[in-house]
Parts: structure tokens; C-alpha cells; sequence
């Protein structure tokens, strides 16, 4: 199998991290086993959105606002590196971010979080 990423739809009731893009490891069908902390996670095919490559771009997640676990700077909407996968805070409005651990900089995807810059 060639590798592949899938991420989970919007309205998916799924405790796992919208935007967010995972390794598949196993595809059928109706079910694929994605990579989550270093674990198998089997999910509905329909579930998710699956792509031949990783995104070449920051990816724009909508993390829980109320997660007391999450540093504050990664509660609500932060990004996630294409590179090195590190979240951080994006700037608003910017169209690049470097990442402050692997000092890649990548274009922001606002687009699919619906964000207007």
C-alpha cells in the first residue's frame, strides 16, 4: 500500500483532533487504521478525507477551547507543522509561519478552517 493520510470530517463524533493529519496504516473498504501517539485507531473509510501525501502547508486545527490538559497557547485554533508536525500558535492574518522547532517556514492554510486573509 502506498502511503497515505487521512484526517477526520467536521461533524465526525470522534475525540480526535479536527485538521489534524495521521499516517494510515491499513485500508479496506468500509474501515482504515490510522497512526494516533503512536497507536492503532480504527475508523470509518467515510469518516475520513485521505490523501496521497502529507499537506505542504501549516494545517489550521480548531482544538476544544475547555481542554485544561492543552497548553493555553493550544486552546481554540493553532496550526500544525507540515514538516516536523509541532503545533504552535499562528499569527493572525499571516500567509507563512516559521516553526520554531524544525525553522521550516510554510504557507498557512487559513482555507480550510474557513478563514478569510
Amino acid at each position: 500500500m502506498a502511503l497515505l493520510f487521512a484526517r477526520v470530517q467536521d461533524d465526525v463524533p470522534l475525540k480526535l483532533r479536527k485538521g489534524a493529519w495521521y499516517r494510515v496504516l491499513e485500508l479496506n473498504d468500509l474501515q482504515a487504521v490510522i497512526e494516533v501517539n503512536h497507536r492503532r485507531f480504527g475508523v470509518l473509510r467515510a469518516w475520513l478525507e485521505i490523501q496521497q501525501r502529507p499537506p505542504q502547508r501549516w494545517s489550521v486545527v480548531e482544538g476544544a477551547k475547555d481542554n485544561r490538559k492543552a497548553p493555553p497557547h493550544l486552546r481554540g485554533t493553532y496550526g500544525v507543522c507540515p514538516n516536523c508536525r509541532a503545533r504552535a500558535p499562528l499569527p493572525k492574518r499571516a500567509k507563512a509561519h516559521e516553526c520554531a522547532k524544525c525553522r521550516g517556514e510554510f504557507e498557512i492554510n487559513w482555507a480550510e478552517a474557513g478563514v478569510k486573509i
